[in-house]
């Protein structure tokens, strides 16, 4: 399919599929905006993400403060803490317990927790959670006390109506079935990148972004709690690891430029070349999970994310590929081992990583074994916030200026492709309303380009 065809043809069909859902682009003033001068997709992504962390810090701290104050009351008194910011495609595996930084005081569950596990929730019992089905109204009825997590998979005061699947529609709000919200900031819908020429739904999720700045901000406040016997102000450990995201955030923001060119030879590799993008991560095993990587969960079917991206399978790939390493560390053996076989076999590598850290500054290092590398500014070997009784320190920031690199360069390349005419199919959030009917009208276009 041409250039100009496919383009059309997505326009065309999205429109048509938008109105009979009810969010139908207004096909002559995308083509009025399309000429006008449009911020960068990967600076819509960035500046948003550091709007996210600043509504965090500036309005939630002491909804957090209160939060682990009573969950480090209900761990005084013998009750049980749970912890379920699990949902979705980045959160399931970003706080799994071998990741360093994670004290694991709140212990994460699964993504989707099995009925034993709400069974033996009692009374009096503790949960902090952003998966709002209907099971967690049967355990807040029951007494235990719930702090909910605003999400854009469940509804929420800011959802508005009609905009989830009418099952989800009709089940509890976020509000009804917790003790206390703590809003994280991200817009109900998901993604931070609008473009007049695309339907009406965000590009680029912020949910991974949103969920984990919250969990690890109330993971230095309970952990500085318990360190210090109730005596610390629970606000100040949450403020403190907000303050140091933000700033590292910033560090990531001043590599636009990098990313930029990175993203223009991505979008000429698969406007030219039909190159095709494999995603690889080391493996994380969360529990009974299949083994796979927060990054490359993320990557492969996050709803506001890319189609085109796939795990990586050594055999699929060809000279002139795309394969993307994600890494939390900087010199994880699998990691680099992908990095020398995908380079050998003539694909582009990329990786996002820390480029050292406090335990490694020389030796075999993933950034010198790819083509380009992006670095995370995640320099520490475990968490940022230091707190008597810990062994090491709690609350990492290399998984989320992993992420946020990820999304600025997914955002970046997807703004190359559509100045070429060649605007990359995205997926729409099963969630919401008219998302299978969207995912499933668009299918036959992404099958037929690979992107």
């Amino acid at each position: 399919m041409g250039s100009q065809m496919s383009r059309r043809g997505f326009i065309s069909a999205a429109a048509t599929a938008g109105v009979s859902a009810g969010w139908g682009t207004d096909v002559a003033t995308a083509a009025r905006l399309d000429h006008e001068p449009r911020q960068p997709f990967m600076d819509q992504y960035y500046f948003g993400s550091l709007d996210i962390l600043r509504t965090i810090r500036d309005t939630q701290t002491g909804v957090i403060g209160h939060a682990m104050k009573k969950a480090y009351e209900v761990r005084g008194r013998g009750g049980s803490l749970h912890s379920q910011v699990v949902f979705g495609h980045y959160a399931g595996w970003a706080a799994a317990k071998s990741v360093p930084g994670q004290p694991w005081v709140l212990p994460q569950s699964s993504l989707m927790p099995k009925k034993e596990v709400y069974d033996a929730m009692k009374k009096g019992d503790f949960l902090i959670t952003n998966r709002f089905y209907p099971d967690v109204k049967e355990v807040h009825d029951r007494g235990v006390y719930v702090v909910g997590v605003t999400t854009n998979y469940f509804r929420h005061g800011k959802t508005p109506a009609g905009g989830l699947t009418p099952e989800r529609m009709s089940w509890p709000s976020i509000e009804e079935v917790s003790d206390l919200v703590i809003d994280s900031g991200m817009p109900w819908d998901n993604g931070l990148v609008i473009n007049p020429n695309h339907p009406k739904f965000r590009l680029c999720p912020s949910t991974g972004i949103a969920q984990m700045a919250v969990y690890w901000a109330c993971t230095a406040s309970l952990a500085a709690l318990i360190g210090s016997k109730g005596e610390i102000s629970p606000e100040e450990p949450a403020e403190f690891y907000l303050d140091v995201l933000y700033d590292r955030f910033t560090m990531v923001g001043a590599d636009r430029p990098k990313i930029d060119r990175i993203a223009k030879k991505m979008a000429e590799l698969v406007s030219g070349k039909g190159a095709r993008l494999f995603a690889y991560g080391h493996e994380q095993h969360v529990e009974d999970y299949t083994a796979l990587n927060m990054f490359v969960s993320d990557s492969v079917g996050a709803a506001s994310g890319t189609k085109i991206g796939q795990s990586y399978r050594a055999e699929r790939v060809r000279p002139g590929d795309i394969v993307l390493i994600g890494a939390i560390t900087p010199d994880h053996p699998q990691e680099i081992a992908v990095a020398r076989e995908a380079r050998a076999k003539g694909a582009y590598t990329v990786a996002f990583c820390p480029y050292t850290n406090h335990r490694n500054a020389s030796g075999e290092r993933l950034f010198l074994e790819v083509d380009d590398a992006l670095n995370t500014y995640a320099y520490e070997t475990a968490g940022v916030v230091e707190v008597p009784g810990f062994p090491e320190k709690v609350s990492p920031v290399a998984g989320l200026t992993g992420l946020l690199v990820h999304w600025m360069l997914m955002a970046q390349w997807t703004d190359h492709m559509d100045r070429r005419g060649e605007f990359p199919y995205y997926w729409q959030g099963m969630h919401e309303n008219g998302g299978n009917e969207y995912n499933a009208m668009v299918k036959p276009y992404f099958d037929q380009r690979g992107y």
